[in-house]
């Protein structure tokens, strides 16, 4: 058995000699003696995380038949791309800690951080293309567009997300599209019907929605230790996530939340005091049942895939989204 999300994972282990030729690949792409910022790339990648992506993307290919070594350079390109997203993400935030290790813009000037993220976007594409497979490349650059213009379109709004709608759209593209990929890409591989790869697709996007709304979730009610950054962050940064949201249409007149939709920035003792209401409130239970809502439908369109152990182990990682810890 091996441990998923702090979450025990009985039905199978999903190929762990693949995952390993996996991390094998992502390590031989960035080469650590050859600058101190590649250095900086290859710590991040050594730190790991939980690989939901490559997991999602072996666990997909092999129940659908897919060609096992075009597949591993999928999975390798899907986590490269994450961890790509993942410093230009920090970069925009201004985060400090990712997966309790310190970011390369906390290290680093913005234009390096900017230079190792399209290294690690040059790579992931150059691992996607050794797959020899369009479909699956020409989805691969279709999930780099949405991400991209999701965060654009967020950026560029007049005021913060103040909507359920937009908020959807936002993580649909920042999130649920690279676990669509993950799970998308290998059916594409096999070129299996197109009522199996919408099935396959659909069951990831349904499992991205879930994983960011819990994240959002944890944001609230994880412990800065586990999560590697302060709780509360997003709304210290003056973004409202689902939990924030449901709070804000409970209370439509709180003058805290209306700031941060116009962007204005509020004291610390008020931001405290509107992180410990939103904490201990409603808006985290009705935020995880969401999250709930979104793996029930990832389930329904599992039962659409072909049966098997494999299929049965990513209906165990879809449950296990909700009852993560970090």
């Amino acid at each position: 058995m091996t441990k998923m999300m702090d979450v025990t994972f009985t039905v199978l282990d999903p190929l762990p000699a693949r995952l390993a030729q996996v991390e094998a690949l992502l390590v031989e792409r960035v080469n650590a003696n050859r600058s101190p910022l590649e250095a900086a790339l290859a710590h991040l990648i050594a730190a790991g995380g939980k690989r939901v992506r490559p997991r999602l993307v072996l666990l997909t290919g092999s129940l659908l038949g897919a060609d096992p070594g075009p597949l591993l350079y999928l999975a390798a390109a899907v986590e490269m791309l994450h961890t790509a997203s993942l410093v230009h993400d920090d970069l925009v935030d201004g985060a400090g800690l990712r997966r309790g290790v310190e970011t390369l813009n906390a290290r680093w000037s913005s234009a390096a951080s900017v230079l190792v993220g399209d290294f690690a976007f040059t790579q992931a594409a150059q691992l996607a293309l050794a797959t020899r497979c369009l479909p699956a490349i020409e989805l691969f650059t279709e999930s780099m567009r949405r991400m991209v213009d999701g965060e654009l379109i967020q950026m560029a709004r007049p005021h913060g997300i103040s909507s359920r709608e937009e908020y959807f759209d936002w993580i649909g593209a920042k999130t649920a599209a690279l676990f669509e990929l993950a799970t998308g890409a290998p059916a594409l591989l096999n070129a299996v019907n197109d009522e199996t790869t919408a099935a396959a697709r659909g069951f990831g996007a349904a499992l991205g929605m879930a994983f960011q709304v819990m994240d959002d979730v944890l944001d609230f009610t994880g412990e800065s230790s586990s999560l590697g950054k302060p709780a509360g962050q997003d709304l210290r940064r003056g973004v409202l996530t689902l939990p924030a949201l449901l709070h804000l249409e409970a209370y439509p007149e709180d003058s805290g939340l209306q700031a941060l939709v116009e962007r204005q920035p509020l004291p610390e003792g008020k931001l405290e005091r509107l992180v410990t209401s939103i904490r201990t409130g409603e808006a985290v239970a009705a935020s995880v049942e969401v999250a709930r809502d979104f793996v029930r439908r990832g389930l329904d369109l599992l039962e659409r895939l072909p049966e098997g152990p494999e299929r049965l182990a990513l209906a165990e990682l879809a449950r296990s989204i909700i009852d993560r810890n970090k």
